[in-house]
């Protein structure tokens, strides 16, 4: 078998007898530099409304005394995240606008890690090796899920290369180079590590890792993913079908942390709106007030409500019907199984702590997409989609 070599482009930096960095180029987007005028417009906006949304209570606070000039100080950092947002997105405007960026990758010690290097920041993910399965190639541009479930695909004329493990996950290696590029680069880094893996003192010999090639929105046969060791949620299935129950998680953990940051928020809100009550502040201020109380009272409903709810799903029948019993509510829908697309799991749309919270989404041919158990662990709702989907293979072959 021929020995894979690697592109010229490409430069091979050995650090040490076990690590080996690959360096690539400089990324070409072509005519795909000009969407970088997009992040820097919406975060220009965003950086300005938040400077100067932050300068008011900050400089009121520079001006006062006492427990309130600290209050108000603080009240006035609670943009930052706002402001970074905002910064950010004009930092990715102009790496797209001025194509600084490049990817490396970093192997050895038992790891493999993907670095993205936008000027002199590097943005880092790692994995180990004994956990990689496959190398795939994404050609036709890089596959984005939007927030119906749907996929867009960024810089089309241009591949990806991304790493698939075995929980069924992939993370991706090199994104936006041209296939002839990423290829070779596959090649070489399965043929090495795959040659590692063999040497690795291990209880079994580990498989071969394998390079392949789909098209961008391409995805392959479901995986097996196995029941969470723990778990409450209780899943029967029959030949006639499937049915899952799934119990309340409580406050704290079902909350996915939103109840004690409402909590926070709205005993911050107490503190500062008594405070500024002792000054008699003109009518925009108790405006100002009334907002952020609101945003802390809906937090701490949502919170409730995903804490409190429980959730039945059953496939029976060609129709999958659920009900979510709720401290508000009540909703209970059947969807025929001819009508779906298919069943993931994605962001929601809603974060905690910067971080987005995924749920179970039911993916409709058509219409929008129906979200639930935002509440449960990934591994929770990674599981629960994958035995719905076989479920749903079964029964629409009959």
């Amino acid at each position: 078998m021929n020995t894979p070599q690697l592109p010229a482009e490409i430069k091979l930096i050995r650090e040490s007898m076990s690590v080996t960095r690959y360096v690539l180029p400089k990324r070409n987007l072509g005519a795909a530099q000009k969407f970088g005028w997009a992040p820097i417009g919406i975060g220009l906006f965003i950086t300005l409304f938040m400077f100067f949304w932050m300068s008011g209570p900050i400089s009121n606070g520079l001006h006062s005394s006492g427990l309130g000039r600290w209050l108000s100080i603080g009240f006035g950092l609670m943009g930052l995240p706002g402001l970074a947002l905002g910064l950010g997105l004009l930092t990715l405007g102009i790496v797209i606008l001025t194509n600084i960026s490049h990817a490396e990758i970093v192997v050895g010690e038992g790891l493999i890690v993907a670095i993205e290097q936008i000027g002199l920041i590097a943005i880092r993910r790692k994995r180990l090796v004994t956990e990689l399965r496959q190398f795939v190639i994404r050609k036709g541009g890089m596959p984005v899920k939007d927030n119906h479930g749907g996929v867009n695909i960024l810089v089309p004329e241009l591949a990806l290369l991304e790493a698939a493990t075995n929980g069924g996950k992939s993370f991706w290696l090199a994104p936006a180079y041209p296939h002839d590029l990423l290829r070779p680069l596959a090649d070489v880094l399965a043929a090495s590590l795959s040659l590692g893996r063999q040497s690795t003192i291990l209880e079994h010999t580990a498989p071969v890792i394998e390079v392949i090639e789909r098209e961008a929105g391409e995805t392959e046969t479901d995986i097996a993913v196995p029941k969470p060791a723990k778990t409450d949620i209780t899943c029967q299935t029959d030949p006639h079908g499937l049915a899952i129950a799934i119990p309340p998680k409580g406050l704290w953990k079902g909350s996915q942390g939103l109840f004690a940051f409402s909590l926070f928020w709205n005993g911050f809100m107490a503190v500062f709106t008594t405070l500024m009550m002792k000054g008699h502040p003109p009518l925009p201020v108790y405006l100002f007030i009334a907002l952020f109380w609101a945003i802390g009272i809906f937090m701490l409903v949502v919170a409730i409500n995903m804490a409190k709810r429980k959730v039945m799903i059953a496939v029976a029948n060609n129709l999958l019907a659920y009900r979510v019993t709720g401290p508000f509510k009540t909703t209970e829908q059947k969807i025929p199984l001819d009508t779906i697309n298919t069943i993931q799991v994605g962001p929601s749309g809603m974060e905690v702590n910067d971080r987005p919270v995924m749920e179970l989404q039911i993916i409709p041919k058509s219409g929008k997409k129906i979200g639930l158990l935002s509440n449960r662990s990934l591994e929770e709702q990674e599981w629960l989609a994958y035995s719905l989907r076989q479920t749903l293979k079964l029964q629409l072959a009959h």
